[in-house]
């Protein structure tokens, strides 16, 4: 399989017009935030699609630290929180949210990580087998990945929505299957598949007829 530029900008387009679409259908605030998750894709693909251009090109070599650590910083930062927020401001019964509420107190931890992490060792990139490999020089302990699993992907597989728990699989197995093929750039590559299955998120909107939002769990 091979990335591209031109790869990722399509994507970042397609998402971009999805999230755009989804953010038009929602009835009340607290649902952007899932409304904007294609959003959050689409900006990484189009900054991993201008990444791809910096490192084809040496006159724009000075672009590759801080558009990989933009990258990065969606990713790792950004993504494992902003998922159990967006299930959460959705969420209608009371168990699962408190679920959610939980992975949003781990999510806040793994940030802190990843904020001091970039900070300390900013990340670099570089092509690997038609694909971009991230690294920092810190490895990323098996107990932290668990723990983004968790943040990542089960606050949607936690949804009462089936649409969501539908995106929360696509996730988890475009996850897997990156980790497990794509070692070298697992996280470029689960990224572009994330930003794929978020198309689904449209259909959640566009499968629900606009009206006001369900009352948060009591």
């Amino acid at each position: 399989m091979c990335f591209s530029a031109p790869a990722s900008f399509t994507v970042a387009a397609i998402t971009g017009l999805a999230g755009a679409a989804a953010i038009s259908r929602t009835s009340a605030r607290r649902e952007i935030p899932l409304a904007s998750v294609p959003l959050i894709f689409g900006t990484q693909q189009a900054i991993e699609g201008t990444l791809w251009l910096a490192l084809g090109h040496e006159n724009l070599s000075g672009w590759v630290t801080p558009l990989a650590n933009a990258f990065i910083f969606s990713a790792l930062v950004v993504w494992p929180v902003w998922a159990p927020v967006a299930a959460i401001l959705v969420e209608r019964n009371r168990i699962r949210f408190l679920a959610m509420a939980v992975l949003l107190a781990l999510a806040v931890v793994l940030v802190i990580r990843g904020v001091f992490g970039m900070w300390v060792q900013p990340y670099g990139a570089c092509v690997v087998q038609n694909s971009i490999s991230y690294g920092n020089g810190w490895p990323y302990a098996p107990i932290l990945f668990g723990a983004y699993v968790l943040c990542a992907c089960c606050p949607f597989l936690l949804s009462s929505h089936k649409t969501l728990r539908l995106f929360g699989a696509i996730v988890l197995v475009g996850l897997i299957v990156s980790t497990t093929l794509y070692t070298y750039a697992y996280v470029s590559v689960w990224c572009f598949f994330g930003a794929v299955s978020s198309l689904t998120i449209y259909l959640h909107f566009a499968r629900t007829p606009k009206e006001h939002a369900p009352a948060l769990p009591r």
